[in-house]
C-alpha cells in the first residue's frame, strides 16, 4: 500500500490579546486601557488624630482621641506603580503626557480601585512620577492618590446588586416599609460598615421614627431635607403614621 503525504503550510492563528484586569479608574482614565500593567499596590491605614497628654506622676499617658467610641483618621495615599512594556520612546513619552494630563486637573471624585471590589475612594491626585528606561523600552509610572480615610460601597445599603454582592462581608436587609395609621412597626437597621453613617429617607404620606437619635416626624417633602446617624451594629427603629418610608445610606469601611 502506497501513501501519499500533502504537504501542509502552517497555519497563522493570531494569539488572543491579554486582558488586563488589575489597575484604577479616576476621571476619564481607566489604567487598564492604555496597557499599564499593575506592578505594585500600597494602601496602607491612615494615620490617626491622636491626642494625648502625660500627667505627672502617673503611669503611661491618657488619651483622647476617640468620642463616643469612634477614632478619626487622617487622609490616606493609595500608591498605584504601573509598568508600560515594548513600546518607543515616542510612544512612552506621549503616554506620560498623557497620564499627568488626565489626573493631576481633576478634583476629589471617585477612584475605582480593581483591589477592592464593589467598592471605591474618593480623592484627588497627588502626584505621577515616571521612570523611562531605554534599555528595556519600558515605562515605570508611579501615581499617587490623597483619598478620604474609609472606602464607600457602590451601592446604597439594600440595593442588592447581584454582581456587586461581597459575600465575604455582606448581608441582605429590608430597607423600605409601609405603615399603617394606628399600627406601629418596629425595624432593624444593621450597619456592618467601619463609622457611623448619616441615613436619608424617601417618604410619602407621613411617617414619624423613634430610636436611640430621638423622634423625628418626617412627609414627602423630607426627602434628602433630613437625617439620622446610624451607629456600627443593631439599630432599632419604630415606625407609626400612615405612607411609606425607604431608609437611604451607604457603608464606610475601613479597608
Amino acid at each position: 500500500m502506497r501513501y501519499e503525504f500533502r504537504d501542509l503550510q502552517p497555519t497563522y492563528q493570531p494569539e488572543p490579546e491579554e486582558t488586563i484586569r488589575e489597575g484604577f479608574v479616576f476621571g476619564g482614565f481607566d489604567s487598564r486601557q492604555y496597557g499599564l500593567y499593575l506592578n505594585d499596590r500600597s494602601a496602607p491605614t491612615p494615620d490617626e488624630y491622636e491626642i494625648v497628654e502625660t500627667i505627672p506622676y502617673m503611669q503611661g499617658v491618657r488619651d483622647f482621641s476617640t468620642l463616643n467610641g469612634e477614632r478619626f483618621f487622617q487622609n490616606r495615599e493609595i500608591t498605584f506603580s504601573m509598568l508600560k512594556l515594548a513600546e518607543p520612546y515616542q510612544t512612552r513619552k506621549g503616554l506620560e503626557q498623557d497620564i499627568k494630563r488626565q489626573l493631576m486637573p481633576l478634583g476629589n471624585q471617585a477612584l475605582v480601585d480593581t483591589h477592592e471590589p464593589v467598592h471605591y475612594w474618593v480623592g484627588k491626585c497627588k502626584s505621577v512620577s515616571v521612570t523611562d528606561s531605554s534599555d528595556n523600552n519600558t515605562l515605570t509610572v508611579s501615581v499617587v492618590f490623597d483619598c478620604y480615610p474609609f472606602a464607600f460601597t457602590d451601592h446604597d445599603e439594600g440595593a442588592d446588586v447581584w454582581d456587586d454582592v461581597y459575600f465575604n462581608h455582606w448581608i441582605w436587609q429590608k430597607v423600605s416599609y409601609s405603615i399603617a395609621t394606628g399600627a406601629a412597626q418596629e425595624v432593624d437597621l444593621q450597619n456592618i460598615g467601619s463609622r457611623p453613617i448619616e441615613c436619608t429617607f424617601d417618604v410619602t404620606g407621613s411617617v414619624t421614627i423613634k430610636g436611640d437619635f430621638g423622634s423625628m416626624d418626617l412627609d414627602s417633602g423630607a426627602t434628602d431635607k433630613s437625617s439620622i446617624v446610624l451607629k456600627v451594629g443593631l439599630n432599632k427603629i419604630s415606625l407609626t403614621g400612615n405612607g411609606t418610608i425607604a431608609f437611604k445610606f451607604r457603608r464606610e469601611e475601613l479597608l
